[in-house]
């Protein structure tokens, strides 16, 4: 599953592959295989779950390395000789860096393409409903008061996952748990807390905990993600008031540079730094780009901009070599 999403990756992307990407590709597929292959021949693990000093077989290889993916760290297979103690910190940090990126890099990307869909679905159920979404110019200074459904979503996919991980912890045979030990065991595996008094013991529970950790976990984080945004969402809400009108005609003023006309350029840049969409800096970056270009009378030629940005057509290189 892991290994494939340096293939993934692209086709998601839609876009030419970079060679950062192929660089980041082949660095997790050398971390994810040759670690497999280092844990399961050469190095040496001890645990409470063994009866000798041995490499670990494929299951528990698996089980250990969502371990080190999540941060989890139940601590119930570690390495005994201090050659592997020390392999194994550093493939910690090669495996958070690059492994766990590339998770969060496509993990964002299903966000993203299920937010799209949704919109396209609602679309087709409300024709138009973005024509009815024109904003005036106090909706444009007061913010949207906030929804919580992308917190509700994300709360009732980690419930799932969770109810699912204390149903099979506590009727697997072999695991000997209670509802309220695995109660307790999700939470703490699923927060990547990990104190580890309570760890799978089977093989059945290895393979399970291994996955479960990697969709628990992210299901966990998007929903601390969410919570957040939407506190700092209702912070700002909350604090509107009629102030933020004066605020908002300090900041046209400024804009306007003291000219009681608006033009629909200055109107652009208030809206956008009203709403804070972008920050003054980039704005005043723009605008240094636009005049070191040297317009005439307000205005640019379509070919000084090609020329600045070196795309220059087949012509423009012919005439100039002319």
């Amino acid at each position: 599953m892991l290994g494939s999403l340096p293939f993934i990756m692209p086709i998601i992307d839609q876009k030419p592959v970079t060679k950062t990407q192929l660089g980041v590709g082949a660095a997790m597929l050398c971390v994810l295989f040759g670690g497999f292959f280092l844990f399961t021949n050469i190095i040496l693990f001890q645990s409470v779950h063994f009866k000798t000093v041995r490499p670990l077989t494929i299951i528990e290889c698996i089980y250990f390395m969502s371990q080190v993916i999540t941060t989890v760290g139940y601590g119930d297979i570690t390495p005994a000789k201090a050659r592997g103690q020390v392999f194994v910190g550093f493939y910690v940090l090669g495996a958070l860096t690059v492994i766990a990126m590339l998770i969060s890099d496509i993990t964002n990307h299903v966000v993203a393409m299920a937010q799209a869909y949704k919109e396209r679905r609602y679309e087709r159920n409300n024709p138009g409903w973005r024509d009815g979404r024109v904003r005036d110019l106090r909706s444009l200074i007061k913010p949207e008061r906030p929804s919580p459904n992308q917190l509700i979503i994300s709360l009732a996919c980690f419930g799932v996952i969770d109810i699912i991980w204390v149903i099979f912890f506590s009727t697997y045979p072999g695991e000997g748990k209670t509802v309220f030990q695995a109660i307790y065991m999700s939470v703490i595996t699923l927060s990547t807390v990990g104190l580890g008094y309570f760890t799978p013991v089977t093989e059945g529970g290895m393979i399970f905990g291994a996955f479960f950790m990697l969709f628990g976990t992210a299901a966990l984080v998007s929903t601390i993600g969410n919570f957040t945004e939407l506190m700092v969402k209702f912070n700002e809400y909350e604090r509107f008031n009629e102030d933020c009108s004066s605020e908002a005609m300090e900041l046209l003023k400024t804009v306007t540079k003291g000219k009681e006309e608006v033009t629909e350029l200055q109107f652009l840049k208030f809206a956008l730094l009203q709403m804070d969409s972008v920050p003054e800096t980039t704005l005043q970056h723009i605008q240094e780009a636009f005049d070191n270009l040297k317009p005439t009378k307000g205005v640019l030629d379509i070919k000084t901009v090609r020329k600045s940005l070196g795309d220059e057509t087949p012509r423009d290189v012919e005439a100039k070599d002319q």
